[in-house]
């Protein structure tokens, strides 16, 4: 075992400890009845401890998330990037900038222009896309030879911004739906099909949870840059 993990505690063994810590409480609150201040003070512990245990868990949780992002970084090619619609290019290092976080991670196929669905036959296995979610963007993958490289499949961008993204069932299709961009750059539509129906509705449900935080916070930005320049209008008027 490499030096650097000898002295790493399991982040399950901390997250169990707390647990265990909380039911010896429980336990111990159980015989009593009334207010006493034995009572009351298992009682504010009991409480400190159940917040102790949610804080533990999630950050539990981003740890994982963010190990298994990386995980995905270091199997991209160095120099993999991706054209979008408006010109820009999105390069492997934006994966990983300051703030940035895995939500959601999963392998589906990307339905082309042809009808046919990639992956369908053992010759087109290596073109099965890997989907990452990460705040508001998704990055569509695929893998050669241990390697991910931003997926090409009918031209489209593999980079698609949760910005005016529409997601909608596929008809006849319990386990197919629709992303479609509607960006000022250029509409886009996707057809991906997942392994269930519930894989399916847990894509779509996560998804425009997090369209819809955009887009309250778009519009929060956008009421306070008018409250700056009603601000700087009003003091050029004085």
């Amino acid at each position: 075992m490499p030096s650097r993990c000898k002295n790493q505690v399991p982040t399950s063994f901390i997250s169990k400890s707390w647990e265990h810590i909380h039911s010896l409480i429980t336990l111990s609150i159980s015989p009593h009845s009334g207010e006493t201040e034995e009572h009351t003070d298992l009682s504010k512990a009991l409480a400190q401890i159940r917040e102790v245990i949610a804080a533990v868990d999630l950050r539990v949780s981003e740890y994982e998330r963010h190990q298994r992002l990386q995980e995905v970084f270091n199997r991209i090619e160095n120099r993999s990037s991706a054209k979008l619609k408006n010109g820009h290019t999105f390069r492997k290092q934006d994966m990983m900038r300051p703030g940035q976080t895995l939500k959601h991670q999963g392998v589906l196929l990307w339905k082309t222009a042809t009808g046919r669905l990639k992956g369908d036959t053992d010759a087109m296995m290596l073109n099965v896309v890997l989907f990452i979610f990460l705040i508001y963007t998704l990055i569509l993958l695929q893998e050669k030879d241990q390697k991910y490289t931003f997926a090409t499949v009918d031209q489209k961008p593999p980079v698609i911004a949760l910005q005016k993204l529409i997601v909608r069932e596929v008809a006849n299709e319990e386990r197919g739906m629709f992303l479609i961009s509607a960006s000022a750059a250029g509409p886009e539509m996707y057809e991906v099909h997942t392994s269930s129906k519930d894989e399916r509705n847990t894509w779509m449900r996560l998804i425009r949870e997090e369209e819809e935080d955009y887009t309250s916070e778009s519009e929060e930005e956008k009421r306070a840059a008018e409250a700056r320049i009603q601000k700087i209008q009003k003091l050029q008027g004085m």
